[in-house]
């Protein structure tokens, strides 16, 4: 597993509101108020669908409230910390890519 607990837990809520009409919600504004769009969590989305693949039509589930932002207590600086820690996950991404060519299923 690439990510946390915490982590899984919010991307849940995340990915289902950014999939799911009406688009939007508690967890996306939590990441839209540190100024974090969901471009911005490419690599963190890949290890969500990559740790919880989808069982149904629906990505995640709906949330009435955000979970913690697993983020936050890693700095002060909180959007800092998300792309941070989406640039260490884009380095795991990127490794599995280069042992998938390698190293190819026969």
């Amino acid at each position: 597993m690439i990510l946390t607990h915490e982590e899984i837990a919010f991307l849940d809520v995340v990915c289902y509101e950014g999939t799911e009409a009406p688009f939007g919600g508690p967890a996306t504004d939590a990441m839209t108020r540190i100024g974090i769009q969901s471009g911005d969590t490419l690599n963190l989305q890949w290890a969500y669908l990559r740790d919880q693949p989808p069982t149904g039509p629906a990505i995640g589930h709906a949330g009435k409230v955000a979970p913690p932002l697993p983020w936050a207590a890693l700095s002060l600086a909180d959007r800092e910390a998300v792309l941070r820690r989406d640039a260490e996950i884009r380095t795991i991404r990127e490794e599995m890519q280069r042992a998938r060519k390698q190293h190819p299923a026969a």
